[in-house]
């Protein structure tokens, strides 16, 4: 296809902020211009179809790096999807082999196969939408169209072929000699407590509240204080989706990926909370301008706080004897589900029991009320359910052979 402009190589796929709080991916050339065909796709395919932002940027970014894939091999890409041409058996596993190498890390570093595929997929899916406008072009019973439909269905399955499984590694909580380690050294002023003592009952909210609700770290971190009801006998907690916020001035904004939800507020957990709102918080020495922000945590800029600020808190944490080199976040969210699945162990009785458990954290953990991921949460719990069984079916077999 003829261009008035070249749109030269390499393409990148850069973020930025609108005036009214999006953050989105705009592909750009070599001089930083807007790339045509690329951002109407990103536009009409995922922007409204109200893609995360992770989604879009992932897409994107695999998108331009096919096409700077294509210019080093002196391949016009667009012109081979203008002419139904695509690529050659070939040429398609060659890019593919391309797509799995990250180059954002010295060495071109490979990624997992899950990742992988989605890189692929993007490229499958924007090349399939470029080709349905040149084909919708031709007559359908024509050869050509036919021609081009095999074309395009051998490219389709070829982009993704041959690529194994994503290696799925399991994510256990904490011990519970792991979770009184953790708890002693987030109190204030512990003898193994890592945080400096300037923000030490800002950074125990937070890993406390992070222990105690079970929510993601982009959760947490999105609160305003309007989300906080702490007065009364029934203390709660929204969870708000806030996908474009034009009050989150972060560079990465915090974002909810699951559902919007109420959750309840213990009474220490209430109470902590709201030292830290009327007390710390408002310290102007400490937190200078934090009144002005309408986020329940914020830097000792008053500004909101970033995630890198509480991936520091972790890096601080892992130092400490007794708490695992892996505690993140999200290591806090398993913990979560396993102390619910003893709870419910413990307390629940009968042939509800099991569809109880699974509605009950599905809305906790803010997932569809039909979602299977609660399975990835409770492989702790189940792995020693199954060791105590198999000790006492073992005991059992023991004491026949004892009796013999």
């Amino acid at each position: 296809m003829a261009y008035t402009y070249p749109e030269p190589k390499p393409w990148a796929a850069e973020r930025h902020r609108l005036p009214f709080g999006e953050t989105t991916i705009t592909v750009v050339d070599a001089l930083g211009m807007p790339v045509w065909w690329p951002n109407l796709y990103h536009g009409f395919e995922l922007r409204d179809a109200g893609k995360s932002f992770a989604v879009q940027k992932r897409a994107m970014s695999a998108i331009a790096s096919a096409f700077n894939w294509a210019e080093t091999q002196g391949i016009d890409l667009d012109e081979r999807i203008e002419t139904l041409r695509l690529l050659d058996y070939a040429e398609t596993k060659a890019l593919q082999a391309y797509l799995q190498l990250n180059r954002l890390h010295e060495g071109d570093r490979a990624v997992g196969n899950g990742f992988w595929k989605d890189r692929c997929r993007s490229v499958r899916n924007y090349v399939a939408w470029r080709a349905a406008d040149v084909m919708q072009r031709l007559v359908r019973p024509d050869d050509a169209y036919l021609e081009a439909r095999l074309k395009l269905d051998r490219f389709m399955e070829t982009i993704v072929s041959g690529i194994g499984r994503h290696t799925i590694f399991k994510t256990f909580g904490l011990t519970e000699d792991e979770q009184s380690e953790l708890l002693f050294a987030i109190t204030p002023g512990s003898s193994t407590n890592p945080f400096t003592e300037r923000h030490q009952y800002r950074d125990f909210v937070i890993m406390f509240a992070l222990y105690e609700l079970g929510c993601r770290k982009g959760e947490l971190l999105g609160l305003k204080r309007q989300d906080l009801a702490l007065s009364g006998s029934h203390p709660m907690v929204s969870i708000e989706r806030r996908q474009n916020d034009p009050d989150d001035p972060r560079s990465s904004p915090a974002v909810a990926k699951t559902l919007a939800r109420p959750l309840p507020l213990s009474a220490p957990l209430a109470a902590v909370l709201n030292t830290w709102l009327t007390e710390h918080r408002l310290n102007k020495e400490v937190y200078p301008g934090a009144n002005r922000s309408p986020y329940v945590f914020v830097s000792g800029a008053g500004k909101p706080i970033s995630s890198s600020v509480v991936e520091e808190m972790f890096v601080r944490l892992r130092g400490v004897e007794g708490i695992p080199a892996t505690l993140t976040a999200h290591k806090l969210r398993h913990t979560w589900n396993d102390r619910f699945s003893k709870m419910v162990d413990e307390n629940l009785h009968g042939a509800l029991r099991a569809e109880i458990e699974v509605r009950t954290r599905n809305f906790l953990n803010g997932w569809k009320p039909t979602s299977k991921t609660g399975e990835a949460y409770r492989q702790r719990f189940i792995e020693e359910k199954s060791h105590k069984m198999m000790l006492h079916l073992q005991t059992l077999s023991a004491r026949g052979a004892a009796r013999s």
